[in-house]
């Protein structure tokens, strides 16, 4: 279970626990003495090492992750790489019908062909006319008009070239290799099927086929602008995952973005990070959702306790204490403490209780308690 969602399971155990217990938290019974004080809302002040971290929620992805599309229109002919294939830079993966490319490139390689020899026929012609000119033969505009012949027929031959050339990419787009080392972790495409260029280069939307390099993943999160200017690069962080339960993961702060952007469909800005994972055991998996803790500091040796056990009345904070009276039944006195640093979980006090002080969780306001008498 989530560190979150443990928080917001709090209020609801304290709730059912109080109306089990006939109001076991309230700290005085109407028509008599103190009620009995449930153990397990109770909890001890302890002495350690308490981490300061941000918790958000990220993903996992690859860092090098690549969207195949098609740059030209076809059929596809052959899908040459499954969904978990192992595959190199270079190799090709998918084939389109190069039949209507083939043919365009025959046709401009026939017009090219077509253009040469027109252009050398009117470099034969302008040497004829202009050793008619010489010879007085031969009046000089025609000779001219041989020269604008042959200035026409090359740049005929460079349209051509370049007809030719674009016919070749073309016809080399037919084919689709993979640009990296790395894994098909995605395949929407069938032999048969139709595929479009330009911006629609998908087929239903989606890309045909999807390729990354599984050696390096890294966890993306969404930081607010309080959050994101308190992490620096190479900060740690440790992953959990719900869908991993028991195993948590190392993790490197490697990218802050400079600048917010606004969330898809909410008018929230926020600081895209990663981290980079140090560890990789092959069950983490791109696509899977986790609760990120970045670390931005560590307190040794400090008091500290469950942020559920302190509670804001009129501006001060207050927990409220379990003593032991002589008699050995267990009484509450509300106590102000002195906060210091603190994550999702536990505060540092400061001031106000001892190592070894027992506590209540979640304990009830003094209004709550003269509502209960």
């Amino acid at each position: 279970m989530s560190a979150r969602r443990r928080r917001r399971l709090w209020p609801w155990l304290v709730g059912a626990l109080a109306l089990a217990g006939g109001g076991a938290v309230v700290l005085a019974k109407a028509g008599g003495g103190p009620a009995p004080i449930d153990p397990a809302l109770v909890v001890t002040a302890k002495r350690g090492d308490l981490a300061v971290e941000i918790l958000e929620t990220g993903r996992i992805e690859a860092r090098e992750q690549v969207e195949l599309k098609s740059k030209v229109a076809g059929q596809v002919a052959e899908v040459l790489a499954d969904e978990g294939a192992r595959v190199q830079k270079g190799q090709l993966l998918l084939v389109l019908d190069p039949t209507d490319y083939e043919r365009e490139v025959a046709r401009a390689e026939a017009e090219l062909a077509r253009a040469r020899a027109a252009a050398g026929f009117a470099k034969r012609v302008v040497a004829q006319r202009t050793a008619g000119v010489e010879a007085s033969v031969v009046p000089a505009q025609e000779l001219d008009t041989a020269k604008h012949d042959l200035t026409e027929k090359t740049v005929a031959i460079r349209l051509a070239e370049v007809a030719l050339s674009a016919a070749r990419d073309q016809l080399r787009y037919t084919k689709i290799a993979s640009p990296l080392d790395g894994t098909v972790i995605q395949r929407n495409i069938e032999p048969g099927e139709v595929v479009t260029p330009g911006v629609q280069s998908t087929f239903n939307g989606k890309a045909l086929l999807t390729v990354a390099d599984l050696s390096t993943l890294v966890v993306k999160v969404d930081l607010n602008q309080i959050d994101v200017a308190k992490v620096a690069l190479g900060q740690t962080a440790t992953l959990t995952l719900d869908a991993l339960p028991g195993k948590t993961y190392a993790a490197r702060v490697t990218k802050i973005a400079p600048a917010s952007v606004k969330l898809e469909g909410r008018e929230v800005d926020v600081f895209p990070v990663e981290a980079e994972l140090t560890q990789i055991d092959g069950l983490i998996k791109p696509g899977m959702t986790a609760d990120v803790r970045i670390r931005l500091d560590s307190r040794p040796g400090v008091v500290s306790l469950p942020i559920e056990a302190v509670a804001d009345e009129g501006g001060k904070q207050l927990v409220t204490r379990v003593v032991d009276g002589p008699d050995g039944k267990q009484t509450t006195e509300k106590v102000e403490v002195a906060l210091g640093a603190r994550n999702d979980r536990d505060v540092e006090i400061v001031n106000g209780v001892p190592e070894g002080a027992r506590v209540l969780i979640n304990p009830p306001s003094a209004a709550a308690n003269e509502t209960k008498m």
